[in-house]
């Protein structure tokens, strides 16, 4: 038996009405039908952990929704730039001639552009090619 947090439904409402969805929105971006997103926000009905992975992935602070804990603005900072350096990774692998890029190189290639975009001017993913800027450290 799924025990919902006192005040869940609320807390994700308040969020989704945050981010400017309807409910009929909201729940078609998680994946469910907008009775089911009625009734999470009714606390009528336990959330699934598949739904909360998918509205995780849109924004919402998740740790505010479950624990009722605002999650500090550095926590979402945080969070967009690992996944934009995320997203360069993949998008150097899917390069490769073969498509792959093994579990270790893709971690040591996170932890650099993590640490290079972290210091880096924001706007400096937006054209950053991860192969040429790895070659560049390499030469000095």
């Amino acid at each position: 038996m799924t025990i919902i947090p006192a005040g869940f439904g609320r807390r994700l409402r308040e969020e989704r009405e945050r981010l400017g969805f309807t409910q009929a929105q909201f729940a078609e971006a998680a994946g469910v039908q907008r009775l089911a997103q009625g009734q999470y926000e009714s606390e009528s009905r336990s959330p699934t952990v598949r739904f909360l992975s998918a509205i995780g992935n849109s924004g919402i602070d998740l740790n505010y929704v479950l624990f009722g804990r605002k999650s500090p603005p550095a926590a979402e900072e945080q969070r967009s730039l690992e996944k934009r350096v995320f997203e360069l990774v993949e998008k150097y692998a899917q390069g490769q001639p073969d498509g792959r890029l093994g579990a270790e190189a893709r971690y040591a290639m996170f932890e650099f552009l993590r640490a290079y975009l972290s210091t880096a001017d924001a706007n400096a993913s937006e054209t950053l090619d991860p192969a040429e800027l790895i070659a560049k450290h390499l030469r000095s």
